[in-house]
């Protein structure tokens, strides 16, 4: 009975005997095996859960708002100054010397020139025991600088109608004012410069109510504001026009928000104006729009859409370079460094560095680090040595680039900077041409803080106005005229003088 039951397990070999289990092993093996079976499943759940746990912390790490809450990172990230939450801590060095500091030349507030009467303050007897006072033995003057008090001026404009005696046609005198707009052109360049410092149409609206008692409605600031763009018009096309002409342009773009769409703004900035450019586009058409047959120097970032422009030379920003280090290093758990200043690796978690990765950028910022310190310590070289600075340079670059790279990030970086090798050393054989693009980020500033306050234009007729009036402001400033005046002017149907040809000197 014993053998019936006995069930052989594993087949025997000529040599070897056959293993026979009772009924009760056998059931009590098949129960460890399905037991086994379920651990191996629940380990391999495990494991996938551990997986994707790992890909969503490193998809969080190398976030923007992770990134974010560090000025330590921030740049790396690509995130902008203004989303910084936690700040860096001081760095322990000698305290800066308080006022002007050496090389710079001293400033100060013009003293103003009065232009009312004064205001004469006498007594007449003694404070202290009541004697009457005499002539005052000597007068000290304070001058004060006080805004008018502010009362809108209300009139009626008499417009006088005539009949020729000659030709017997009705004339009359020009009207100053604009058609159909009960508000004078002080007011709407007021209206217009409170856009341009950030207002929105609301607080616009509360401002003119409460500091000046004149009721208007949003509505009807933003057809001022329309209205001051069209009469900017000509000079908004004049200096896109002048962009072409002049031998340094500096060029970057941003998201912006038009009507519920992802729109573009474009800046192009050079020494003398500003050139803001909204469109649906973030291809080439609007480089070919702006800056179609230009032939100087073109300073960028790595936006493919630049490279149709083929007439002029590029130069690449290197702090661009430097933010793809950056952020590979993050990945790496590498300390992001900066360019300019050599500092030594180092981990912000156990573990071993990623030698290759460190070698790669190591010797990609010793390059730019060597040729930027050259450039500006010698800044009246010959264009012989130049020319032999930039093609060592190049050459050394281009060594490094060819390598076999096994890190993925390093041979990414590679990948993209070979061929814009000719790119990164327009500075070293074109005097004034900066190594960066801090002049497009700067002005590119102006208008991300419009996107801040409002997200963007809720229409593209808002986005035309709003390129208008910021290309004109910011040109202003750039050539210190006062911006009031020259919406005043142009909102007469006059051109402002100050907007001539800008000059031809490269921006040093």
């Amino acid at each position: 009975m014993y053998a019936q039951d006995a069930t052989e397990l594993f087949p025997s070999d000529d040599d070897e005997e056959s293993i026979t289990l009772n009924p009760e092993e056998r059931k009590a093996i098949r129960k460890r095996l399905e037991k086994a079976n379920q651990l191996e499943k629940e380990n391999r759940e495990l494991r996938e859960k551990l997986r994707r746990a790992q890909d969503e912390l490193r998809r969080i790490t190398t976030s923007a708002p992770f990134l974010a809450a560090s000025d330590l990172t921030a740049e790396a990230g690509g995130i902008p100054t203004s989303r910084v939450f936690c700040r860096r801590p001081a760095r322990l060095r000698e305290p800066r010397p308080t006022g002007g500091q050496e090389g710079h030349s001293g400033r100060s507030r013009v003293r103003p020139v009065p232009d009312s009467p004064p205001l004469r303050l006498s007594l007449e007897r003694c404070r202290g025991c009541g004697t009457r006072l005499g002539e005052p033995f000597e007068v000290r003057r304070r001058t004060i600088t006080d805004l008018p008090s502010p009362e809108p001026r209300v009139f009626d404009v008499e417009i006088s109608r005539y009949t020729c005696p000659g030709c017997h046609r009705r004339v009359e005198p020009d009207c100053p004012y604009p058609r159909n707009r009960p508000f004078g052109l002080a007011l709407m360049s007021r209206v217009v410069h409170l856009r341009m410092l950030g207002l929105s149409v609301p607080k616009i609206v509360d401002c003119l109510r409460e500091g000046h008692g004149v009721v208007v409605s949003p509505a009807a600031v933003l057809k001022m504001e329309r209205s001051a763009a069209e009469a900017l018009g000509p000079l908004y096309e004049g200096l896109k026009e002048q962009v072409r002409t002049v031998p340094l342009v500096h060029g970057d773009e941003t998201s912006f928000r038009v009507g519920g769409q992802n729109g573009r703004m474009w800046v192009f900035s050079h020494l003398k104006a500003v050139v803001y450019r909204i469109a649906p586009s973030r291809g080439q058409d609007v480089v070919h729009e702006v800056l179609d047959g230009y032939g100087g120097t073109l300073v960028l970032d790595a936006w493919d859409p630049y490279d149709c422009l083929t007439t002029a030379k590029h130069q690449l920003d290197l702090l661009h370079v430097n933010r793809w280090l950056e952020r590979a290093e993050w990945i790496h758990r590498v300390e992001p460094r900066p360019l300019l200043k050599p500092v030594e690796a180092k981990l912000m978690s156990a573990g071993r560095p990623h030698e290759e990765f460190l070698r790669f950028t190591d010797g990609v910022r010793r390059i730019l680090r060597g040729v930027i310190h050259w450039s500006e310590g010698h800044p009246d070289a010959s264009s012989r040595l130049r020319r032999r600075v930039e093609w060592s340079a190049r050459r050394s670059l281009t060594r490094l680039l060819n390598e076999p790279w096994k890190d993925s990030d390093a041979a990414r970086i590679a990948k993209e900077l070979r061929p814009r090798r000719r790119q990164l050393f327009t500075f070293v054989v074109e005097p004034g041409v900066p190594w960066h693009n801090n002049e497009a980020e700067t002005q590119m500033r102006q208008g991300v803080l419009f996107r801040k306050i409002s997200g963007g234009r809720r229409s593209w007729m808002g986005a035309w106005v709003l390129e208008r009036l910021l290309t004109v402001y910011r040109t202003c400033r750039k050539r210190g005229l006062e911006f009031l005046d020259v919406v005043g002017s142009a909102l007469q149907g006059n051109v402002y003088p100050g907007f001539g040809a800008p000059s031809g000197a490269p921006e040093s």
